[in-house]
């Protein structure tokens, strides 16, 4: 019998301590959280493929957590179209990002590919955990409805 897949909710953020908050509010829950800390570092987890991806949490800005030159050169926007080809398209996604207008491009170009797309900045996920756990619900259907 081939044991069952762990859903995995893949996090491209640069913060301490925001990848700290993730992690606390998702103890005790059946998802195993995967981080990729830089651009590059996301790059090359989507060119792995999505295989137990149940969702993808999505910050815009990524200059905290350079690990190489191009990685300065990188940010979610330049994920979006390797998003678009690695990632089921019933595959909830949430941006938490707080830069002012990129979210929305974001958005709109997940949403003309087929995603379902939650855009929430970061401090009102903190300051309404209920916003989180709608998504992580939404994940947990979307995940239970694919293994079916």
């Amino acid at each position: 019998m081939v044991p069952k897949l762990k859903p995995r909710l893949i996090l491209i953020e640069d913060d301490d301590g925001r990848i700290k908050a993730f992690q606390r509010w998702l103890e005790g829950t059946e998802f195993v959280l995967v981080v990729a800390r830089s651009g590059g570092q996301a790059m090359g987890m989507l060119l792995q493929g999505a295989k137990g991806v149940a969702g993808v949490l999505l910050d815009h800005d990524l200059s905290d957590a350079l690990l190489t030159t191009t990685d300065s050169m990188l940010s979610a926007s330049h994920l979006v179209p390797l998003i678009q080809r690695s990632v089921p398209r019933w595959v909830p996604v949430l941006i938490h990002s707080h830069n002012m207008s990129k979210p929305a491009v974001m958005q709109r170009s997940l949403e003309s590919a087929g995603f379902s797309v939650t855009r929430a900045r970061f401090a009102l996920l903190e300051r309404e955990p209920a916003r989180f756990a709608r998504w992580l619900e939404d994940v947990r259907d979307c995940w239970e409805s694919e293994e079916d």
